[in-house]
């Protein structure tokens, strides 16, 4: 299994971001990164980076892969 981080934002249409860099082969150590000081300055750096601005974060989570593509699929399909 492929585990990714996965920010949702504050806003009102509940903006989402993937990250597909970095992987994880366990929600364990997903989850160990999120936590980890030295990783959430590369997620705000590559977030600032990608929005042009700080964005209000409302949750940060880590999914498996094949989750997210269903989530992503049947919204597709509405």
């Amino acid at each position: 299994m492929t585990w990714l981080i996965v920010v949702i934002f504050q806003t009102m249409t509940g903006d989402v971001y993937i990250f597909t860099d970095p992987t994880f082969e366990t929600r364990d150590a997903c989850m160990a990164s999120i936590y980890n000081k030295e990783d959430q300055k590369k997620y705000v750096q590559k977030l600032t980076h990608e929005y042009g601005k700080v964005m209000p974060i409302l949750a940060i989570n880590c999914l498996e892969e094949d989750q997210i593509n269903k989530i992503l699929n049947s919204h597709s399909d509405a």
